[in-house]
């Protein structure tokens, strides 16, 4: 049983341990011989545990350190905000076809999502995880950036009253109308469209 009691002994005598006063680790057991076996079954689990192994920092080899850098960038650059999808491809100096590729996508879908033309109720939540692993951001993240992806509308003032309040820009379509009008291979295309 760990009394209050036997927990300061076990305290005192890792305490003496560390100041390396062995006389102090003896005259722990001889003053208590009521709890002495249970100190002596700590002691033994202490030795048996490697407790009394000193361990020596190695220095980290340059590319550990490196990885150990690059793992916690990822880790704490998910705090960053984006404004859009285009500047979180870019953040990741990935290019419009490296994206379009590494999500087996058609470049012509990746640039309507960057436009903001790929309406985010026509994803599902798989296709969302599929997006956002890629680029290693939530679900709830991309969703947001790619609401946040609408094409700026110009005016143009040597157009129509009518043309003026028509939206200028890519028209909003599904992602299963993107993927179907695309110049995507048929695999890829049942890959997402199958999800």
């Amino acid at each position: 049983m760990n009394t209050p009691e036997l927990q300061q002994l076990k305290m005192a005598w890792l305490a003496a341990r560390e100041a390396g006063d062995t006389q102090a680790q003896t005259s722990l057991l001889q003053e208590h011989p009521a709890e002495q076996a249970a100190l002596i079954d700590f002691i033994a689990a202490y030795h048996a545990t490697g407790g009394d192994v000193e361990i020596q920092e190695e220095p980290l080899l340059e590319l550990t350190s490196r990885a150990c850098l690059s793992a916690l960038e990822r880790v704490f650059e998910a705090q960053v905000a984006y404004a859009n999808l285009a500047e979180l491809r870019k953040s990741r100096n990935i290019s419009k076809v490296e994206a379009a590729k590494g999500l087996r996508l058609s470049v012509d879908v990746w640039n309507k999502f960057e436009a903001g033309a790929i309406e985010l109720v026509s994803l599902s939540r798989k296709h969302l995880e599929r997006l956002a692993q890629f680029f290693q951001v939530s679900v709830d993240q991309f969703g947001s950036l790619l609401d946040n992806s609408q094409p700026a509308l110009t005016l143009n003032r040597r157009q129509t009253q009518e043309a003026a309040q028509q939206q200028q820009g890519p028209q909003k379509q599904s992602f299963s109308e993107a993927v179907e009008r695309s110049t995507m291979t048929q695999e890829d295309r049942q890959f997402w469209l199958d999800a």
